[in-house]
């Protein structure tokens, strides 16, 4: 178990979670949810109904957690030993969640170790997350589903929305459930903020089966969007490159013009917080009819595109902003000097600035200078690191 712990993150360091697990086959995949949690640093205790132990074995689930497994509430009284007033869980987690597990919790009856673990959380006011998984009609019961709102409306309990597809409410992905623990657990000084993030390339046509695209993998704003989740705002991910959690709203995008107009509507609507790490188009071109020969030489005319940034901050001038720089072969010097210049000129709150030719895109470690009216500061490291120090730094400005 050494050898996982916190070898992804360090998330739920020194956190202990408890996964309630109930009888659908969706139990299947605890095994790897709890590796994942393991893996961003969580302690995890099982406890099992029997008809979760009907479909998983009880030594696997030993075997995944590195701890035995609650099938019973004993004279130990465990639901107390976790969740009493001096208990020493964290949260729990029941995934997957049965139809019958969930109305039960709704009416506080307890008749299995799970239902009277959630009893205790509910009561005392720990945080509780539940990820459904059942056949699609059973969670359009109307029942059920007054039974999952009347949950939600209790403080600290989150229903995890599961995926509805082949007739099925599928338990959520594995990613979205344990950023839901990060979220449950952390601090949240995001709390009722609205952020958009755009990331990721744009594509300008040129006929109909080429592209004129810049490079960027999406990672950097895809680790951003989490990062502002785990802090409790609400989140808007324009994309086009990259899987995002279904707890993320996630609108995609293609051109640089396409990308401006979403930006502008979602910024309309209302939003805290813009933050661009997309690799925009500086330039535009016009798009051929139909497909250019290819056994024939052609030439493109690019056309300089008017910055977003600049169209940014002029239809929304109180709008907090941080803006991306990308330089090649550029000194830490020339980094700040850069990024300076386009705070300056923009009233930017932050600008991130990074050399491409020692972080390409698509790497999974990056180095960046993010730069504010004041100070810059260095970091290094993987892409979620750089995302928390950007939160932390917009979070010192007020």
């Amino acid at each position: 178990m050494e050898e996982i712990l916190a070898s992804k993150s360090n998330y739920l360091k020194r956190k202990l979670v408890v996964l309630g697990i109930t009888g659908s086959v969706a139990c299947v995949r605890v095994f790897d949810l709890c590796r994942e949690l393991i893996r961003r640093g969580a302690g995890v205790q099982i406890v099992a109904s029997k008809a979760a132990l009907e479909m998983v074995g009880e030594k696997a689930l030993e075997f995944a957690s590195g701890r035995k497994v609650i099938s019973e509430i004993t004279g130990k009284i465990e639901h107390v030993e976790f969740f009493g007033g001096k208990g020493k869980a964290d949260l729990l987690l029941v995934a997957p969640a049965t139809a019958n597990t969930i109305s039960k919790i709704a009416m506080g009856i307890d008749d299995s170790p799970v239902t009277t673990f959630a009893t205790t959380a509910i009561g005392k006011g720990a945080p509780v997350l539940i990820a459904p998984a059942m056949h699609e009609p059973m969670y359009d019961h109307p029942i059920v589903n007054d039974n999952l709102r009347k949950l939600e409306s209790m403080n600290r309990v989150k229903i995890i929305a599961p995926l509805l597809s082949e007739e099925k409410a599928k338990l959520a992905e594995i990613e979205t459930i344990c950023l839901e623990v990060e979220r449950a657990v952390a601090k949240q000084p995001l709390a009722g903020k609205k952020i958009l993030i755009a990331a990721g390339k744009t594509e300008e046509e040129i006929d109909a089966t080429k592209v004129l695209a810049t490079k960027s993998s999406g990672k950097t704003g895809l680790e951003l969007g989490r990062e502002a989740y785990r802090r409790g705002a609400q989140v808007t991910l324009l994309h086009n490159t990259v899987a995002v959690e279904s707890c993320i709203q996630s609108i995609p995008f293609s051109s640089a013009g396409d990308l401006e107009k979403k930006v502008v509507e979602e910024l309309s609507s209302g939003c805290d917080v813009f933050i661009c790490p997309a690799a925009i188009s500086d330039f535009s071109v016009e798009k051929f009819s139909g497909k250019l020969d290819s056994a024939k030489k052609f030439s493109l005319e690019l056309t300089p595109r008017e910055k977003l940034l600049e169209k940014v901050r002029q239809k929304f001038p109180g709008l907090a902003i941080v803006g991306f720089k990308a330089l090649a072969g550029a000194s830490e010097k020339e980094l700040v000097q850069k990024a300076r210049q386009l705070l300056q000129r923009h009233s930017l709150q932050l600008v991130v600035a990074n050399d491409v030719s020692r972080n390409p895109p698509g790497s999974e470690e990056t180095s960046v200078a993010i730069v504010s009216k004041k100070k810059a500061v260095s970091v290094k490291g993987k892409k979620s690191l750089v995302a928390a120090r950007v939160f932390d730094e917009l979070e010192k400005l007020g």
